[in-house]
């Protein structure tokens, strides 16, 4: 526990801004570390020993975000489902800047349906490489996964979502 309250010391600063990265509302981005940092504190003294609490608080952050990502895109689903909305009243309740806001959200989206997508191998070494910052030798350390094995599943991982993130922003130009 001490260990933990250390680190959150330590990394909240470097967390929120991983966070703030991908959710444009600070005070929902600090909701989400409070959330990432009590889930920690509840998992901690269940699970095993975490030999790279950061790395770890990371994983619950991304995952957090992901979670959040697919709950708000469910919610707007099921608003439009339940009532009949114009596209003009959905962003003007949302606060939403076109500019910014609705292409930054779509390239999450696509991103998180592009990881979805890629085999979990793949997906969990370009995360932990990516993402989360950790080195291919820290990686393989904990996985027992050799180094090369390693970079080729990311290689592949990369070579995936630039295709899907390509065909985005070919979508995104035509709209321009």
């Amino acid at each position: 526990m001490q260990r933990l309250e250390k680190v959150y010391r330590n990394e909240r600063k470097a967390l929120l801004a991983f966070i703030r990265s991908r959710i444009a509302n600070v005070e929902e981005a600090e909701d989400l570390l409070q959330d990432v940092f009590f889930q920690a504190i509840r998992s901690a003294s269940v699970t095993d020993p975490i030999e790279n609490v950061v790395g770890w608080l990371y994983t619950i952050a991304r995952n957090k975000i992901i979670d959040r990502y697919r709950r708000k895109r469910n919610t707007v689903s099921l608003q439009q489902e339940r009532e009949e909305v114009t596209l003009e009243e959905l962003l003007a309740d949302s606060g939403i800047d076109i500019e910014k806001d609705l292409i930054r959200t779509a390239v999450m989206d696509a991103l998180i349906e592009a990881l979805d997508e890629l085999p979990p191998e793949q997906r969990d070494t370009f995360i932990q490489q990516a993402i989360e910052g950790r080195t291919f030798r820290e990686i393989s350390e904990q996985s027992g996964v050799p180094l090369s094995t390693l970079i080729a599943r990311k290689r592949y991982a990369v070579q995936f979502l630039r295709t899907r993130l390509h065909e985005l922003k070919e979508i995104v130009d035509e709209l321009a």
